[in-house]
């Protein structure tokens, strides 16, 4: 419970900082964000009130260091937080902007739909800071739509600048699990872009949905050759790691032979906890725990 007389107090030096330097402001501010950790003040010295004037700041530099406010201002009163998110999105200044594209993971997790124009916004943004944090953002998404989330995707893998495309990177796997089809053609798309970062994470998709799932991965060479995407990279890799496996692939998509099947699966091991036989290698245990565990790894 809050002292009055020290409320009291606060509130006279707060007023003393608010209407003085920059440098007192920007002060102010720090003192606003380690106040917030206490909820039962917040009301007392008026603290959302604070935030609402300096998200009005004529320097820009104070309004960011609202931004860093944002979240547990939400938390505390969702309207009066999602007032003040709109206040500072309409601020044109990159410091701001910069900002508020920094803490839009914790506002989805706290505003969910609310979120989503902010989201947009962003994403039509020109500032490559600002387009970075926003599309890495994207994930969040999938937790209110996941048709939304992939349509938004699908959109950004044809996006100019390379960093939207490399945050897409994270999500593939979500989305080959959740449409293992791939109608939006998504992965093809990616694999023509012909960066390095993207396409070796989709290699490690690939040669996994291999192992788990020959019909989705014969599917997806069937696009990829449709789309005209060059498949030597990936043969390659195969190549390298399951060589016998890679040359059935080769003679399947060359029309040569049948496609092939999953492998036959090694019998589970159980362990009667007695010192009785010998343990299995590190690669045959790694195999027995991928095909326990399923789709595709970290």
């Amino acid at each position: 419970m809050a002292h009055d007389a020290g409320v009291t107090a606060a509130r006279w030096l707060i007023e003393k900082l608010e209407n003085d330097t920059l440098d007192r402001r920007l002060l102010l501010m720090e003192w606003v964000r380690l106040l917030l950790q206490r909820p039962n003040l917040i009301e007392p010295l008026g603290l959302d009130s604070i935030l609402l004037r300096r998200a009005s700041d004529p320097e820009a530099e104070v309004a960011a260091r609202v931004t860093l406010c944002l979240a547990k201002a939400i938390e505390f009163n969702r309207d009066s937080g999602l007032e003040l998110a709109k206040r500072l999105h309409q601020r044109e200044e990159l410091l701001v902007k910069r900002g508020m594209a920094d803490v839009l993971t914790r506002m989805f997790r706290r505003l969910e739909w609310d979120a989503v124009p902010f989201l947009n916004d962003m994403l039509a943004d020109q500032d490559e800071g600002v387009l970075a944090a926003a599309s890495a953002t994207v994930g969040d998404l999938r937790f209110l739509d996941s048709e939304l989330w992939a349509d938004t995707i699908a959109k950004l893998a044809q996006h100019p600048l390379p960093i939207v495309r490399r945050n897409l990177v994270p999500f593939l796997r979500d989305y080959i699990e959740q449409y293992p089809e791939d109608s939006r053609r998504l992965l093809p798309i990616l694999w023509q872009d012909g960066d390095e970062v993207v396409r070796t994470r989709m290699r490690e998709l690939l040669m996994r949905m291999e192992e788990v799932s020959p019909n989705h991965f014969a599917a997806r060479l069937q696009d990829f050759k449709q789309q005209g995407c060059p498949l030597e990279p990936l043969w390659e890799s195969l190549t390298h790691r399951r060589p016998e496996r890679s040359r059935l692939w080769k003679s399947w998509f060359a029309g040569e032979g049948e496609q092939p099947t999953l492998p036959e699966s090694r019998p589970v091991l159980h362990s009667d906890m007695d010192d009785s036989g010998e343990l299995p290698s590190v690669e045959d245990a790694y195999e027995i725990l991928d095909q326990e565990l399923g789709f595709i790894d970290d």
